[in-house]
This record gives C-alpha cells, sequence and structure tokens, in this order.
C-alpha cells in the first residue's frame, strides 16, 4: 500500500469517526439524551469489534475489511470476530483473505445492479481452528456443489439467504 493510499484511508476512517461522534453530539443538543446513548453505544460497540479483528493479526485482511465499502460498493460489510481468552491470536491471513475474495467475486456476479446486499461475516476461534461463516440476504447463488467443491467450503441455502462456511485449521497459520 502507498504512502496516498495509506492517507487516503485515514482520511475515510477519520471522517467515518466524526460522522458518529457529530450523531451523538447533535442529539445531546437536542436535548434526546436516550438517542444519543444509543447511537454512542453503537459506535463503541463497533470500534469494539474492530479492536477485535485487529487482534487478528492479519494486517493485509485487516485492509481489506477497511477498504471493503470502496472495493464492493454494491454490499455493505459488517464482521463479529469472537476470540479465545489467550493473549495472543493469529490466523492464515491469506487462506482467509482469497476465500472472502473468492466468495464476493461470486456474490458479485450474482448480485442485481443498483441494489445494496447486506453481507455478514462472522470469525470464530476454536481450540484447534477457526470458523468462518458468511452470510448474505437476497442472493441465491447458483451451482452450490460447484462452489462447494471448487473452494471446500460448505454452502447453504435457505428462502433467500445464502450462507457460506470454512475452516482454517490453527497448524496452517504460518506462524
Amino acid at each position: 500500500m502507498g504512502e496516498e493510499e495509506t492517507v487516503r484511508l485515514i482520511q475515510k476512517y477519520r471522517h467515518d469517526l466524526m460522522n458518529r461522534l457529530q450523531i451523538v453530539s447533535g442529539y445531546l443538543s437536542m436535548g434526546s439524551a436516550d438517542k444519543a446513548k444509543y447511537h454512542l453505544d453503537n459506535t463503541l460497540q463497533f470500534y469494539e469489534e474492530e479492536r477485535k479483528l485487529m487482534r487478528l493479526n492479519a494486517d493485509t485482511f485487516i485492509i481489506w475489511v477497511l477498504q471493503f465499502q470502496d472495493v464492493y460498493p454494491s454490499f455493505t460489510l459488517t464482521y463479529h470476530v469472537d476470540l479465545l481468552e489467550s493473549a495472543e491470536t493469529s490466523i492464515n491471513e491469506q487462506k482467509l483473505l482469497l476465500t472472502c475474495e473468492k466468495l464476493l467475486a461470486v456474490l458479485s456476479e450474482a448480485a442485481e445492479e443498483f441494489h445494496v446486499y447486506d453481507l455478514f461475516l462472522y470469525i470464530e476461534e476454536r481450540e484447534s481452528d477457526w470458523i468462518i461463516r458468511m452470510n448474505i440476504k437476497d442472493i441465491a447463488v447458483e451451482n452450490a456443489s460447484a462452489i462447494e467443491q471448487r473452494y471446500g467450503i460448505s454452502v447453504t441455502i435457505e428462502k433467500e439467504q445464502t450462507s457460506f462456511e470454512w475452516s482454517i485449521a490453527k497448524d496452517e497459520r504460518g506462524e
């Protein structure tokens, strides 16, 4: 990542934080303490999730997440990271990133133009491996069995939601 791209990412990050704080400030100035508290709690929860994301020690993946909206404008990303209490955590970020990018290519191909889809990414650390789940509503991918075979992941399609699940063994983390 070059200097200009790094500065642009920091500016975007700062802009997002300022927007969140201005919403809280606006509600406080209107005397709506309950709404201000609600938005402040959401902001704190967002940055707590980000803190857990940073603990993955997967810099390239973290940058991918931070740049997600610019790269994939048809999708909004919400993520949740569930870590064990161990002090040091690490994941095979190449495997995680490559699988996410491949799935986004499949989803982008299936997406309708001018429609924004909510994408949820869940990363769970377990004793011997990591479980990664990606859920998206309103897209039912075709050829789920081909995707399963090609990428080694489980695909579940229920009603109007597609779920992907795969694991990354801890001994694959490349430490």
